[in-house]
């Protein structure tokens, strides 16, 4: 344990440093490649070789962790450390077998049928109705996840799982349905919840049709006792684990309150469902008001909800029982809600394992930044003041004063492997896009100083333009207002358009960073629970070409 902990210290110095000798680097926008004359602080000697480099090879011999080893220049010393360092410091992202995942975990990996190895479903005849509204993307993920959330259950001898930010509840039907989990959902936008109910029903009827078409009417009543039961409710980044306990029992009394742990914070049951209430009965389900007690908790955190407005939806059948061990999973759960799940698992003697996956790291809170901050390419709304951080969260990575800008945390959320693919494509015309907005950049802020970095709403195949009609369509899509007759100098634009491939080279530069960014945050997150002695691993469970946020955090506990 010991010698982990070294290693884990020499790493994390090794992290912080490389990252900040390239700060520069981390912390640019490639919007402002000509507003701020970007390639001129690349060093000389980088310059000289990176310059009119084809795509191809910037995929081959700078994204690629292998390299070709054949390219067309000699490339300097300090330029293949700078590659070299960036790809020692990334953690693995090739997506593991799921039988060795498994057989790490204490399982017999060996003995699952090759489709649950490569995640699939247990029951094929269900896989249909759990496909419906469910991306290919989607359905990788959480049959994957669902399968070794069921194994990590099995291992820690509970079979209640709590699923955080679960949205329209795709995971928590797999687990329901195809694992037999008692599941109880949590998830922020009421909407959300509107319609996992909806699909909820409709999965319901569709197993229920398949069991009468079998003749297996016997077993239709223990379908409609296993969908998940919803949670409406916003968890801020300090809440207790009294009051995490409180949600989730008011909401579902399969799990226990008993020898809960007492905390003073705070808790927000944010619009509930009040606005979005499930529209639909379903089978052997109720609506019912909120207890007095789930009362007396949102006036006490001070939350403008009204809880005599909220609604909750439990099954008629479910009665509080002595099974309150259970496990916690979060899919791509955003910014600061996968923090907040770790220190919940810590904190929580209840929860015996937990399985996090995080995504958009830009919306942690920082100690290292303003909650007024707005200085990102879109609107970053004012943070919530605490101090349970984002980041850092171990207190080894505190003790070095790591610091992660908004740029970095962002940069950390791209698509590196679906952007190398790109690359290496014929169409070098998917490269403009990254040069039309800078080349638009430099015409807003001639024109207004005060509209730089102002966000674009979406603008779809903008490869397929001139560059004249994406600026007409990108001025009037502008986040921040501003006058859409922007003059735009042709002979000037075309100059800087010529420069497509420096500013794909610039964009590259940074995106050697990327995974170094993600490992630096995803490993402070390891080590803090192994600060508060759990058993964690972190495994790239999906196929990054699909997921880009693939790795997963497992963990147990043992009562």
């Amino acid at each position: 344990m010991e010698d982990e902990t070294e290693t884990f210290q020499h790493l994390f110095v090794q992290l912080t440093t490389f990252l900040g000798q390239y700060s520069w680097l981390l912390d640019a926008y490639v919007c402002e490649f000509f507003t701020e004359k970007h390639w001129d602080k690349i060093p000389e000697s980088w310059r000289h070789v990176l310059h009119d480099i084809a795509p191809q090879e910037i995929a081959d011999d700078l994204l690629c962790s292998s390299g070709r080893g054949a390219r067309t220049t000699v490339w300097p010393l300090s330029l293949l450390a700078f590659r070299a360092t960036a790809h020692s410091l990334t953690l693995p992202r090739q997506a593991c077998d799921l039988s060795t995942l498994l057989g790490q975990l204490g399982a017999d990996g060996s003995s699952l049928p090759e489709e649950i190895r490569d995640g699939q479903l247990r029951s094929p005849e269900l896989q249909h109705c759990f496909r419906r509204h469910v991306k290919p993307k989607k359905q990788h993920e959480i049959l994957r996840l669902a399968t070794t959330v069921k194994w990590l259950c099995d291992q820690v001898g509970c079979s209640n799982v709590v699923d955080i930010g679960s949205g329209q509840g795709h995971l928590s039907r797999v687990l329901s349905f195809a694992h037999r989990l008692n599941v109880t959902s949590v998830e922020a936008e009421g909407c959300h919840v509107t319609g996992a109910a909806r699909f909820d029903k409709q999965v319901v009827t569709d197993i229920t049709k398949e069991k009468m078409k079998k003749q297996q009417e016997d077993d239709i009543d223990e379908v409609l006792h296993a969908q998940p039961s919803h949670v409406t409710c916003f968890l801020k980044p300090d809440i207790s684990v009294d009051d995490f306990l409180s949600v989730i029992n008011q909401q579902n009394p399969v799990l226990s309150l008993h020898g809960r742990e007492s905390e003073q914070s705070s808790l927000t049951v944010a619009e509930q469902v009040s606005n979005c209430n499930v529209d639909m009965e379903l089978p052997s389900t109720k609506k019912i008001r909120t207890s007095e007690e789930a009362s007396a908790n949102c006036c006490a955190s001070g939350s403008n909800t009204d809880p005599t407005q909220a609604e909750k939806v439990v099954d008629e059948g479910d009665a509080p029982c002595d099974r309150k061990a259970f496990s916690m999973v979060g899919l791509h759960t955003c910014g600061d809600l996968a923090p907040t799940m770790l220190r919940v698992f810590t904190r929580c003697n209840d929860i015996r394992a937990l399985a996090s996956v995080g995504c958009c790291y830009m919306k942690m809170t920082c100690p290292n930044e303003s909650t007024t901050r707005r200085d990102g390419p879109v609107d970053i709304q004012p943070q919530y003041v605490c101090l349970d951080y984002g980041f850092p969260m171990s207190q080894m990575v505190k003790n070095l004063n790591a610091e992660m800008s908004y740029q970095a945390r962002e940069l950390a959320c791209h698509a590196i492997d679906m952007y190398t693919e790109r690359l290496k494509s014929d169409d070098s015309e998917v490269m403009m896009p990254h040069c039309y907005r800078a080349t638009l950049e430099h015409f807003i802020v001639k024109y207004d100083s005060t509209k730089r970095r102002a966000g674009i709403r979406s603008i779809r195949k903008t490869h397929k333009m001139d560059f004249q009609t994406y600026a007409e369509k990108a001025l009037a899509r502008l986040i921040y207002p501003t006058d859409t007759s922007v003059p735009v100098d042709a002979a000037e634009a075309a100059e800087m358009l010529a420069c497509w491939k420096d500013v794909v080279v610039f964009h590259c530069l940074r995106l050697v960073l990327a995974p170094v960014v993600e490992t630096l945050l995803l490993l402070d997150r390891m080590q803090y629970l192994r600060e508060h002695r759990t058993n964690c691993q972190l495994v790239p469970l999906f196929n990054p070409r699909l997921s880009p946020r693939n790795f997963v955090l497992l963990a147990t506990k043992h009562s």
